[in-house]
């Protein structure tokens, strides 16, 4: 598919997205590519001006054609290919890529049940994608125009997953969780977990993540929170709205992660810390009392760095 600059910008004038354009409008590309790997044919973006390459793209554009979608603000100099400049760039060029090359999305694909998935509950919204070797009992529900991605386990109490949420190939949701007791006999005994599983609208959840069900209320993840891969969110956790939460990070039992929170890499939760919202965990801290509002920790174990 090709499409030119000048249909680029009408499509940000459909969605209300303020640009600008310098050089030929009816220059077009077919292909898009990231700004350290250019080709010809394509269009890229840029958030920092001052990296910009201008006389590499310019021989890429020599060869075929290239566009930039750069920063809406200063304007660049000695450019012989076109430049968009549109605000909030990230979000404007993969709003425009997804308009025009949206098919080439695997996220995309056909809403369907895959044959090999096993799928006891009958609460699925509509526009539900089921991948191959998914297992979802009975109790779980689901809203609609939910993608439920491969060798993914749904199970124990009851779950529900809000509309528009995603969850990657290989996690597990609703597993019994890690809490142990003497018994009568002196030998340790795993305490039962009643509670289940609420999952919220517009979440994404990373490949290879386990969820534990709640011990004697339910485990919440919010509406809008993102996790990357290899996240584990334990017993009575509540992640709060907007929070993110990046690969490899480890969230004991009983803690809150507070709205629009950043918890980086390798990051350890002790169990019941309270992460206020706006807050910021830097890379592999082991935190293990409560982060104030908007605050920004670091080490181990974490300190203020503010």
């Amino acid at each position: 598919m090709k499409v030119t600059v000048k249909e680029i910008a009408a499509f940000y004038e459909s969605v209300g997205i303020k640009h600008r354009i310098t050089g030929e409008e009816n220059v077009s590309v077919h292909s898009f590519c990231p700004l350290n790997a250019l080709k010809p044919g394509s269009v890229t973006w840029a958030r920092h001006l001052r990296k910009i390459p201008i006389e590499k793209m310019n021989e890429v554009h020599r060869k075929e054609s290239l566009i930039l979608v750069a920063e809406y603000g200063e304007i660049l100099s000695g450019t012989e290919f076109p430049v968009i400049y549109a605000e909030n760039v990230q979000r404007a060029f993969f709003l425009m890529t997804e308009k025009f090359f949206g098919f080439l999305n695997p996220q995309n694909r056909e809403r369907k049940i895959e044959r090999t998935a096993v799928v006891d509950t009958k609460q699925i919204g509509k526009n539900v994608y089921i991948g191959h070797h998914t297992y979802i009992a009975k109790d779980v529900s689901i809203g609609d125009n939910v993608t439920i991605m491969h060798n993914v386990t749904i199970d124990g109490g009851h779950i529900s997953i809000g509309d528009h949420t995603i969850i990657e190939s290989g996690t597990t949701i609703g597993a019994q969780g890690f809490s142990y007791f003497k018994g009568l006999d002196e030998r340790e005994v795993c305490a039962p977990h009643y509670g289940g599983v609420r999952i919220g609208k517009h979440v994404k959840i990373g490949a290879n993540n386990t969820v534990i069900r709640g011990c004697l209320a339910d485990t919440i993840i919010e509406d809008d929170v993102k996790t990357a891969d290899l996240v584990c969110i334990s017993h009575n956790d509540i992640i709060k709205q907007g929070a993110q939460i990046t690969c490899g990070v480890m969230i004991a039992g009983s803690t809150t992660v507070g709205e629009r929170s950043w918890i980086a890499p390798g990051v350890v939760l002790n169990n019941a810390v309270n992460i206020g919202e706006n807050s910021y965990v830097g890379i592999g801290s082991v935190v293990l009392k409560k982060v104030r509002e908007g605050h920004k920790v670091f080490g181990v174990p974490a300190i203020n760095i503010d």
